[in-house]
Order: structure tokens, then C-alpha cells, then sequence
């Protein structure tokens, strides 16, 4: 039997309309479930919801692809590294996520707390393209010490990104992303005392996206 055109379009409303019903049960049933449920409504997390982006902007072409491929949640294994050879190795997470429209990129560290310390430490970068200079800018902010700093960097070939800053008491530092594979990739720490020459290694960590499959013993 072959419908009208109006009658299609009053199904197709109809079933919209019942979903959105649906819907705004499910949120309404969620203020009434568990605690942990109530977030969605939460005025107090809007701003999280309004800032996360599902993709990198259109207008980034080529450029988003750098950064896209490290999206998602990261284990990760810190190792640190003093001047008299002692290494320090904790574990945590790296979060990693496009925010403002897909115009910049946000990346959330976690350190999970060890040995006398009880709480865990959390930093965040936000990075964006500047098409000026064809580099990636970036604010790393460590809150508990009021600290911020200011890179800027590039992917050197397909598989590493570099940046670089000043601003940790005037000391040339490097931070780059290395060997990038779907599941895995090395992010290393490093500063010189000579403008560049030599570089000391201060951390190295490595991650392993949460969810891949680990290599057999």
C-alpha cells in the first residue's frame, strides 16, 4: 500500500517525538537512581559538557591528524630520573580529548599517589594550532604549584612530536612524543645546559592505551 508524503512526515515526527520521550525518562529516572547517576543534570558540570568536542575542528585539515591519534585514556608507567642516577617509577593516567569546538586539544595527567604522599597529582596541557607560525602552541598548568608553562612544537616525521620551553627557570626543555603506535608511544623529558647541544634525560614514561591488548609473557 503506498503512503502519502504527509502521512510519512507525520510518522518520521511521531517517532522523533517518541524518542525524546524516552530520553527525558531516562535522565528523569537517572535523579532518582544512584547518586553518581544525577551528573547529567548537574548544573555545576556544565562547563565539562559544554567544552568537549567529538572531533578536531574542520579547519585544522591535516593538522589535526598530529594529535588526533593520541585521543583516548592512557596507563601509564613514570620513571624519573635525578643528577645521582636514582630513578623514581610510579603509575597513572594520560587523558587526552578535543575540546572548544575541536579547536584545541586538552590532555589531563594523573599521578597516582605513592609512598608518604595521600593525594595523586593532576596537570593539564592545552594545545592549538597557530597557522602563523605552522606550529602547535601549548599551556602546560601544574595547579598545586602555581606553576605554568608555555611550548610551542611540530611532529618531526611520522612518528614523534617535539616541543620545547623556557619556562622552567630559564632552562632549555624539550618534552617529545616518541616511536607513536595505535596502542603505545614513549613521552621523554629532556633539558640542556648548552643551548641545545647536549640534552640530559629527566623522565621517560610509557604508555599503553587503556583497552589494548598486552603482549603475551
Amino acid at each position: 500500500m503506498r503512503i502519502s508524503l504527509i502521512t510519512r512526515w507525520f510518522a518520521l515526527w511521531l517517532l522523533a517525538s517518541f524518542c525524546l520521550s524516552g530520553v527525558s525518562l531516562s535522565i528523569g529516572a537517572s535523579t532518582n537512581g544512584k547518586p553518581g547517576d544525577a551528573v547529567a543534570t548537574d548544573p555545576r558540570l556544565d562547563l565539562v559538557t559544554a567544552i568537549e568536542a567529538k572531533s578536531p575542528h574542520p579547519s585544522l585539515g591535516d593538522q589535526a591528524k598530529i594529535f588526533d591519534r593520541l585521543v583516548g585514556t592512557w596507563d601509564v608507567e613514570y620513571s624519573d630520573f635525578s643528577k645521582d642516577g636514582k630513578v623514581t617509577q610510579r603509575s597513572g593516567e594520560f587523558i587526552v580529548g578535543w575540546v572548544m569546538d575541536g579547536r584545541a586539544i586538552q590532555d589531563f595527567w594523573i599521578v597516582y599517589p605513592s609512598g608518604a604522599r595521600k593525594d595523586r597529582e593532576v596537570y593539564t596541557d592545552l594545545r592549538y594550532y597557530d597557522p602563523k607560525s605552522g606550529t602547535w602552541a601549548a599551556a602546560f598548568i601544574d595547579p598545586e604549584h602555581a606553576s605554568v608553562a608555555r611550548f610551542t612544537g611540530h611532529a618531526v616525521g611520522d612518528d614523534r612530536l617535539v616541543v620545547e620551553t623556557r619556562d622552567f627557570d630559564g632552562t632549555d626543555t624539550r618534552w617529545s612524543i616518541n616511536e607513536i603506535r595505535a596502542d603505545s608511544f614513549v613521552w621523554r623529558e629532556e633539558e640542556s645546559l648548552d643551548g641545545g647541544k647536549t640534552w640530559r634525560l629527566l623522565a621517560e614514561h610509557h604508555m599503553k592505551r587503556r583497552g589494548a591488548a598486552r603482549p603475551a609473557a
